[in-house]
């Protein structure tokens, strides 16, 4: 079963969604992902950007990463996420890296997302 790692970053700006290419290696070699973050042409090369959604103002900003922070899934995160991460299938798991716990553990329960944070996904989001 081939595993496919998508990360959540949330900026000030909006969500966005990228997609680790070569999952398997990239958490098996975690130095190397340790390198590869500080020089852009390789970090490219094994994160692409999928999709990315900026809020509509100071003020669904702030109530998004309020939700974020206390560990809720806000309307606009559920829709972003709903609409880019496709589905675990048996062929192809899914699996979501993000920054908190509390946040990646509503996703699983709410959206029936895997969420982790642990592996590659930390450095990558740093």
């Amino acid at each position: 079963m081939a595993q496919v790692l998508f990360i959540l970053y949330e900026h000030a700006s909006g969500y966005a969604l990228f997609r680790v290419k070569e999952f398997e290696e990239v958490s098996v070699l975690q130095s190397q992902v340790e390198k590869c973050v500080t020089d852009l042409s390789k970090f490219q090369s094994v994160v692409k950007l999928v999709a990315f959604s900026p809020f509509k103002s100071g003020t669904n900003a702030l109530d998004n990463i309020n939700s974020v922070s206390e560990g809720l899934v806000h309307e606009d995160l559920q829709i972003f996420l709903e609409s880019n991460v496709p589905k675990s299938s048996k062929k192809q798991k899914i699996s979501l890296g993000v920054a908190d716990a509390k946040i990646g553990a509503a996703i699983t329960e709410e959206l029936k997302i895997q969420c982790s944070q642990t592996g590659a996904a930390p450095e990558i989001i740093r």
